[in-house]
């Protein structure tokens, strides 16, 4: 795509990647004004600027002045200079021309993240949205029905997490029998009195209100949204996301929760401000509801899924921010799971800690976008950064500057910018033992290649003070090979006399050998060359390697060893590879030999 993209005014659906710029020709310059405050445009000094409140407001932001900025525009001549952020979605330009803003990812990528994001179980079809019509220029409303429908499936799970706006009604009544609790005081007076029924105190939740209804009435619109075809192509009806919408409208049914059609322009009057403060949980799928009620799906223009022109913008650099978090999350889980030491108890990923670099001073702090931590020491800092393609964030005085900074006051000397679109480089900082990472897959971007890159990453920085995790994960990628043991006893990896010793040379050579011709995924022993006894001759013969001043490398007291078969690691029959471990001041050193191709 092109640097600067132009039409005509009156086009109905102009396309422009985030951060591009947009001309927009053959305006009228006397009523352009007019209408761009009609589509909600605010002018500031020579531009004109659309904001959206922020669905996470960071703490101590104002909502207000925080709020996210969509569009940017400026008047040259007969001409609209048009400039997204960094935001995806369909917004509203001036009556009758909307503004689709592409990503710098593919379509697909998008919503994976917000899937993950949200913690949403993905589906082939990716929740009624088959994946040929994410990327299919044909279908372009798609897009954004499977953001609005996970961004209100989230918003509602929030809401009932936290509570629905409800207004409770307290009915008193006297009698013998009664639901609620009694009011003794009043009761003690009726008997006073010479009454003796007791007085009840009935309350009554009512969940009807127009937010609540506001809510609903775009659930339902969604829903519909979700069934119908476009140009051939159908919503499965029973795929997860319409499951779910429908779940989350049913429920607020239960709650006695209602909306009508004629109550349309009520609650599309609502705005953020007549929800009390101290409900902000609601944001996400009050906001969500906003963009499908203000939406041509009610009739007044057409109807359809390519009526679906709203001011709907989801920010890209947060949604990265967010995703990179949840996914180190996730992995640094996935790498517990092969702790077989229990070492990783202390380890977690802190998203944007807060760092007070003056003693006594909350005004002044530093905010990192996600740091790795073993209790209270920093093992790396790392900076999410969703920059266009082939842009170096490490080439940027203050991104660079700002993750020095990181380092310093947290102590650490590794650092790692999470970027979408440049390649994976190492940067070793001069005069230091510091290093700079820049985690980002070679090709196109994927999330799969992405979370591999990051799960690698994690796994080398936890590795350098649990360097065991190495052989864990070597184990775990190929097999452990070695007969009478199994995973479970890599408990006992540093036990010399264990099922890992190396006393006896010959015996663990042929329990090498025997694991692997006994298994299921390797060679039986007629079909090596000479029944494995080359690759047995360079097993024994790493036992018992020297050093240069001819003492043993890997003494048999203090040293063990886990052989690891790879299948795949040789066109005939596979390779074995022998990790060595040996403590040495209280420090365990990792040692590999091999791989030798089993001849």
């Amino acid at each position: 795509m092109s640097e600067v993209v132009r039409y005509e005014y009156g086009t109905s659906l102009c396309s422009v990647q985030e951060n591009r710029k947009l001309i927009v020709e053959e305006c009228d310059r006397e009523s352009i004004k007019d209408e761009l405050r009609a589509a909600n445009f605010v002018r500031e000094g020579s531009k004109y600027v659309k904001k959206r409140p922020r669905l996470r407001i960071g703490v101590g932001q104002d909502a207000e002045e925080d709020a996210l900025q969509v569009l940017s525009v400026r008047l040259v001549d007969d001409t609209l200079h048009v400039k997204p952020s960094d935001i995806v979605g369909i917004v509203r330009l001036v009556p009758g021309m909307n503004v689709q803003i592409e990503p710098k990812v593919d379509w697909e990528h998008v919503i994976e993240m917000l899937l993950t994001v949200y913690d949403i179980d993905r589906t082939q079809s990716y929740y009624g949205v088959p994946l040929s019509e994410l990327v299919s220029s044909g279908v372009e409303s798609t897009r954004i029905i499977a953001i609005l429908a996970i961004n209100y499936v989230h918003g509602l799970r929030t809401i009932r997490r936290n509570g629905f706006i409800r207004n409770l009604h307290i009915n008193r009544r006297n009698g013998f029998e009664g639901l609620g609790s009694v009011d003794v005081e009043q009761t003690l007076m009726n008997h006073a009195t010479g009454n003796p029924a007791p007085t009840w105190v009935e309350t009554q939740v009512e969940y009807a209100n127009p937010v609540n209804s506001a809510i609903h009435m775009a659930g339902k619109l969604l829903l519909r949204l979700l069934q119908q075809d476009q140009d051939g192509h159908s919503h499965p009806r029973q795929d997860v996301l319409l499951s779910m919408v429908h779940q989350e409208v049913e429920r607020m049914e239960e709650l006695g929760i209602a909306s009508s059609q004629k109550e349309v322009g009520v609650y599309r009057r609502l705005s953020l401000q007549d929800l009390p403060r101290q409900r902000n949980y609601y944001r996400r799928a009050f906001y969500t509801a906003q963009s499908i009620l203000a939406s041509a799906l009610l009739g007044q223009v057409g109807g359809g899924p390519e009526e679906l022109l709203v001011d709907y913008a989801l920010s890209m650099n947060s949604l990265f921010q967010d995703y990179s978090h949840k996914v180190l999350s996730r992995k640094v889980g996935s790498i517990r799971t092969i702790d077989y030491l229990d070492q990783l108890s202390n380890i977690e990923c802190k998203p944007e800690p807060s760092i007070y670099p003056f003693a006594g001073n909350a005004e002044a702090r530093h905010e990192p976008d996600h740091l790795l931590t073993d209790g209270d020491e920093t093992l790396a800092v790392l900076d999410s950064k969703y920059y266009r393609e082939g842009k170096n964030p490490a080439n940027e005085s203050e991104s660079r500057s700002r993750m020095f900074a990181y380092a310093y006051l947290t102590e650490t000397n590794r650092m790692a910018f999470l970027c979408p679109q440049y390649q994976h480089v190492r940067l070793p900082v001069q005069r230091t033992g510091a290093e700079v990472e820049i985690v980002s897959p070679d090709d196109e971007f994927t999330c799969e290649a992405y979370e591999d890159l990051i799960e690698e990453y994690l796994l080398e920085t936890l590795a350098i003070e649990y360097p065991e995790l190495r052989v864990f994960d070597a184990a775990t990628d190929a097999h452990l090979c070695l007969s009478g043991v199994s995973d479970g006893d890599l408990s006992d990896i540093h036990d010399t006399n264990g099922p890992f010793s190396i006393n006896n040379p010959a015996t663990f050579t042929d329990r090498v050998i025997s694991a692997i011709s006994f298994s299921s995924y390797g060679p039986n022993k007629p079909e090596l060359d000479d029944q494995g006894r080359w690759t047995k001759s360079r097993i024994k013969d790493a036992c018992g390697k020297t050093d240069e001043e001819d003492h043993p490398r890997y003494p048999r007291h203090e040293t063990t060893c886990v052989p690891v078969y790879d299948p795949e690691g040789n066109d005939d029959h596979g390779t074995v590879t022998l990790y060595f471990l040996k403590s040495v001041d209280g420090e365990t050193q990792v040692s590999t030999e091999g791989p030798w191709a089993l001849m």
